[in-house]
């Protein structure tokens, strides 16, 4: 199905990474307790895996074909340390016997030096913002499960992953992997997300490598939430037929989909009819005075253009759009509608197949992946809008079967302290506000 913008070009083909609808938590002071108890969690399970340029706190060990990551704590922490025997065990030959998974456990220890470690600080931050990159239920099947969580501050995750698999998956910005060994799931940041200063390694350190682990980690945490469970078990995905020998898209989902590619058309022609598009050029129009010849009488003229347009459209269009970076209204809407539709029908070489079912298939997990995605960048409301079939199978079927698999444990509370708000707002004036916000 082809979408025209409301722009009069094209659909912008690409994914949105650098925004966000609200600012991560970053500090324990900021963080709902409860959160807080889950990126602790996650931090001391050894479950997280962190490469920041030239600091890492995990080695690989194995074959070209059999990679088996060990992060700090699995090697050096006493709480964790039979079960990382136990795993060391596969990689000694049984004659070895204890003996040779000392000596294995040694040699690892000494390639986690020259691997100089992440500061227990960056650990937690990192844990932070990946906690709130999904729904708490799904971080505690994360915990349950033993899944692995890298995070790359590069901009794919090929070194985060075995040899074998470079050539496959080693240019994606994340990835959630399913195997006999388990499961596991990257997530490049494409920067420091926590740099402060003016020496940047990378043009996006900063908030746009903060807002983009954000949203891929979103994503990728939204496929490992689309896997179905039972009794531990994972039996399929929430997106796809799983009593199809072939891979197909479950019929709700598709019909979702569909509908959604609809409603977001209706949208943008419907937007476009009470001025936003005309409101979208001017602010270019705009944008450009404003840079090369501030306060002519063409910046003058664009200036009095744009607020008459301003009012008219914001009586007429009931969508709030407020991310950060600020961006003006008729510029959000355009980069909200392109957006939107792009992740309903990614266009890559990765999602193409040469049986249609099947790539609408493809196309079907990944919508449904990104919801949660969607939700970061642009909020509960605008996404409710535009992908309203999606957005009800995603919180109404995906997040309560993640809910009911947790055993017993229901889904944690993540409201914070009824004084949370004033005791955040207090801190932030203490504190100031950090470098790598926008």
């Amino acid at each position: 199905m082809g979408f025209q913008s409301m722009y009069n070009h094209p659909m912008a083909s690409t994914n949105q990474y650098h925004l966000l609808a609200r600012l991560p938590a970053v500090e324990a002071w900021e963080m709902p307790p409860a959160l807080e108890r889950l990126a602790q969690a996650l931090v001391a399970s050894g479950q997280l895996r962190i490469s920041a340029d030239q600091y890492r706190n995990y080695v690989l060990h194995g074959t070209a074909d059999t990679d088996q990551s060990f992060s700090a704590r699995q090697l050096t922490d006493p709480a964790l340390l039979p079960a990382t025997r136990q795993l060391l065990a596969r990689h000694v030959p049984p004659a070895a016997g204890p003996d040779g998974v000392e000596a294995l456990l040694a040699q690892l220890r000494g390639e986690l030096k020259k691997r100089r470690g992440i500061a227990p600080e960056k650990e937690l931050q990192v844990a932070r913002v990946v906690v709130q990159s999904a729904h708490p239920s799904v971080m505690v099947l994360i915990l349950q499960s033993g899944t692995s969580v890298f995070v790359s501050y590069d901009h794919n995750v090929a070194e985060l992953m075995a040899v074998k698999d470079w050539q496959t998956h080693g240019t994606a910005s994340g990835l959630q992997a399913t195997s006999g060994d388990g499961t596991a799931v990257y997530i490049s940041c494409g920067g420091d997300p926590f740099f402060e200063g003016a020496q940047k390694t990378y043009t996006t350190d900063g908030f746009p490598a903060l807002a983009r682990m954000m949203v891929i980690g979103g994503q990728e945490l939204g496929h490992f939430s689309d896997l179905k469970r039972v009794g531990g078990r994972i039996i399929g995905r929430y997106s796809t037929d799983n009593d199809s020998p072939a891979l197909r898209a479950a019929p709700p989902v598709k019909h979702a989909r569909r509908a959604d590619m609809l409603q977001v058309a209706q949208l943008d022609r419907r937007y476009a009819a009470l001025g936003a598009a005309r409101l979208a050029r001017v602010e270019g129009a705009l944008a450009f005075y404003s840079k090369w010849r501030r306060l002519s009488p063409p910046w003058l003229f664009y200036q009095l253009w744009r607020l008459l347009l301003l009012t008219q459209v914001r009586a007429r269009v009931p969508l709030k759009l407020r991310t950060w970076p600020r961006y003006r209204l008729g510029t959000a809407l355009r980069l909200f509608f392109d957006d939107m539709a792009f992740n309903l029908a990614p266009d890559a070489d990765v999602y193409r197949r040469d049986e249609a079912e099947e790539e609408e298939a493809i196309a079907c997990i990944e919508a449904l992946a990104r919801v949660p995605q969607q939700v970061h960048k642009w909020g509960h409301a605008a996404v409710r809008l535009a992908w309203p079939q999606l957005y009800a199978v995603y919180f109404g079927q995906v997040i309560p079967g993640c809910i009911a698999a947790v055993d017993g444990l229901g889904q944690p509370p993540v409201r914070p302290p009824f004084f949370a708000p004033l005791q955040r707002f207090w801190r932030h004036l203490r504190h100031g506000k950090p470098g790598y916000y926008p």
